[in-house]
């Protein structure tokens, strides 16, 4: 028989709020993260918006050494974690970590690196572009260090879709007791702007609150974001065992 599976932690990183607290309050307060892009000039761009984290500081939230390690797609990953596993309360020295698994969604990884190295190859060659540009970029890097962080050793994959499907089935069929599960993305990048532009895909609305209207009759296409959101899913009967607050059953 499938197991059932319960959620007991959440965190996020949000273009409305930075922990799970102020990401709800924001939405609670009907907040728009839709502004003005501030990452690049858009000087030449035909779309000027998009929905930024704001003010995120990365030393209140890792710590510092390893925080130099990671892009900030890893970085928003790592701390919407810690956050999830704080609220579901995790022990993992009264765990066995071999059965705590990650799946961390990510679609495009750290493509504002690849970005900054490109250019130092045009500007002063291949010889200068940075040894950690591989292990800073790929998108598989956001679960690795997640895991890292937290001290999980089972189960740890990348997917761009259906992580928090890959995790339930894991837990349902015994691969693992609990599962960290998210998605995690910071590409508002000049390359990826300009490349959804191309495609039509985004919206050039300039006002932030007609630009999102995804079932409007005059939608225009989507606003490109950054963030990421976390949730530990674990199975019934380990959750009640260690006393754990169920947030509430994924049925499927």
């Amino acid at each position: 028989m499938k197991r059932r599976v319960v959620i007991t932690g959440m965190g996020a990183v949000t273009p409305i709020g930075n922990t799970l607290d102020e990401f709800w309050n924001g939405i609670k307060e009907e907040k728009v993260g839709i502004g003005a892009i501030t990452k690049f000039d858009t000087e030449d761009y035909k779309v000027k918006i998009a929905a930024e984290v704001k003010d995120f500081n990365v030393k209140e939230r890792l710590d510092n050494k390893a925080a130099r390690r990671m892009e900030v797609f890893s970085q928003y990953a790592v701390a919407a974690s810690r956050e999830a596993f704080a609220m579901a309360g995790l022990d993992m020295e009264k765990e066995d970590p071999y059965r705590v698994g990650v799946i961390i969604g990510s679609g495009i990884g750290g493509l504002s690196r690849m970005g900054k190295e490109h250019e130092k190859i045009i500007t002063k060659g291949p010889k200068r572009v940075s040894p950690m540009l591989i292990p800073l970029m790929i998108s598989n890097m956001a679960a690795g260090n997640v895991a890292i962080d937290l001290g999980c050793k089972g189960k740890c994959t990348d997917v761009v879709t259906a992580s928090i499907g890959d995790a339930l089935r894991a837990i349902q069929y015994g691969d693992a007791d609990v599962m960290l599960a998210g998605g995690t993305e910071s590409s508002i990048t000049p390359v990826a702007v300009a490349g959804f532009t191309n495609l039509t895909a985004l919206s050039s609305e300039s006002d932030p609150l007609r630009a999102s209207l995804p079932f409007d009759e005059a939608r225009g296409g989507f606003v490109i974001g950054e963030g990421a959101g976390g949730v530990v899913l674990e199975g019934l009967e380990h959750a009640k065992k260690r006393g754990a607050k169920i947030l509430a059953e994924l049925a499927g």
